[in-house]
């Protein structure tokens, strides 16, 4: 019977390297420090070898062996650029010893999804079927969450982390007004999947880099919409009714962590930290890190994931009277490290002007060739909703960086290479046959 199988099901049957490219985003989705690892001492330091690592090993190979049999490598600019940022982040860690190099190599190693994704999704049905696997893991990871909120109240971070779940939403939700735009009176239920869960997994999160990551999400899609001819009333509405449902909940969450908006625009606190809040600390280490720029502003201090006192800890005391309204508490210990509180600022300080520079390159391409999906995906056929796909992640993926950091192991930073990798895909993709 198989010749009755649908051609997609059949294709993935019979291509392992596409169902082990499957299985390694989803282990890379989940916190490598809850799966089980052997940890193995070498170099002075101890690596934690997981089902991840040796599904991103596989991956890497696999990928790399479809690519060289490929014509045509899809986005070669792109992948070359994200290709040298993972090399600059080891090379950069080679002079902070063994700890900073393993912390660059399991961030490097998740670059395998990038190549994965530029390799295996080689159709427009494997993106559906990218797309709905990450809709369904949000909707997973937003149930987890929900019923941690109807037991305890509060901000949730279900298995994943709360920048991470806030991030997997913007992309379900990202995935469900594509559908709404481009295939109006056809909403079945991944539209309404996509659309619920993320729209929970943002709200539960209430990452507010999350909910600025969701407007950057509904304003490409609707400018897409405008420009594809496709903005329509109801479509406009339900992205409207999305952004208000999830503003309303994750602020109301989050009420008592806007002190920082306050403190800028408020009256005069009446006592020491009245304003204190999350933003208020981000500020403080914002502040930190770019005195650490200042001093080192081409290379930076290298990748290190955590930054050891000698490199921040003598910027402290400006920093206490730059913001003495702060508890003492919001402020990195001297003798501690300081742990990099979002990506853009995270990327300055460790790697300098030249690792901002490719950074910056990297995001460029990416924009370049998702927008090269966007306008030249024909709109009328099939698929119609996967030209919104590229751009729109890749907008949720800028605000969630504004959140967090780049660290191994995280899910937040399994997205972000992915996210690279579907954009790479992406102009491969566009129909030549006008979507027939």
């Amino acid at each position: 019977m198989p010749s009755r199988l649908p051609r997609v099901a059949r294709r993935s049957a019979s291509d392992p390297s596409w169902s082990v490219f499957l299985v390694t985003v989803v282990l890379c989705l989940l916190r490598a420090r809850d799966l089980p690892s052997v940890d193995v001492d070498t170099g002075g330091t101890r690596l934690s070898i997981g089902p991840a690592d040796l599904a991103l090993l596989a991956t890497a190979v696999l990928g790399a062996l479809r690519l060289h049999g490929r014509k045509r490598v899809p986005s070669p600019w792109l992948l070359a650029a994200t290709a040298a940022f993972a090399l600059l982040l080891v090379c950069s860690a080679l002079p902070n010893g063994a700890d900073a190099l393993a912390a660059a190599g399991k961030l490097a190693e998740l670059g395998a999804l990038t190549l994965g994704a530029a390799a295996f999704l080689d159709s427009r049905e494997r993106l559906v079927r990218l797309a709905t696997l990450l809709v369904g893991f949000t909707l997973v990871a937003a149930a987890w969450a929900s019923v941690g909120f109807v037991r305890g109240g509060g901000r949730q971070a279900s298995f994943i982390g709360e920048h991470d779940l806030a991030a997997l939403g913007a992309i379900a939700v990202a995935v469900g007004l594509a559908h709404v735009h481009s295939r109006p009176g056809r909403l079945g239920l991944l539209v309404l999947v996509g659309l619920v869960a993320g729209g929970l997994g943002i709200s539960l999160g209430a990452s507010l880099a999350g909910l600025l990551g969701l407007y950057l999400v509904a304003a490409v899609v609707l400018g897409l919409a405008l420009l594809r001819g496709r903005l329509r009333p109801a479509a406009t509405l339900a992205t409207l009714v999305v952004v208000a449902a999830a503003t309303a909940a994750t602020l109301t969450i989050r009420s008592g962590e806007l002190g920082f908006l306050q403190e800028l625009f408020g009256p005069e606190p009446e006592r020491p930290g009245q304003y204190a809040a999350s933003w208020s600390q981000r500020l403080i280490y914002a502040y930190v890190g770019g005195r650490v720029f200042l001093d080192r502003p081409v290379l930076g201090t290298g990748w290190q994931g955590e930054l050891p006192p000698e490199d921040f800890a003598r910027y402290l005391p400006d920093a206490r009277v730059r913001f003495s309204g702060q508890p003492a508490n919001y402020f990195p210990r001297a003798r501690g490290t300081l742990i990099p509180q979002q990506t853009y600022d995270q990327v300055l300080f460790q790697l300098g002007l030249v690792g901002a520079a490719l950074f910056l390159a990297v995001g460029g391409l990416a924009l370049r060739a998702a927008l090269f999906t966007a306008r030249a995906w024909p709109r009328a056929g099939d698929r119609p909703e996967l030209a919104y796909l590229p751009l729109a992640w890749i907008a949720g993926l800028g605000g969630a960086l504004a959140g967090a950091a780049l660290f191994g192991g995280a899910p937040l930073t399994a997205t972000f290479w992915l996210t690279l990798g579907v954009v790479a895909a992406g102009p491969a993709l566009v129909p030549a046959d006008g979507g027939a």
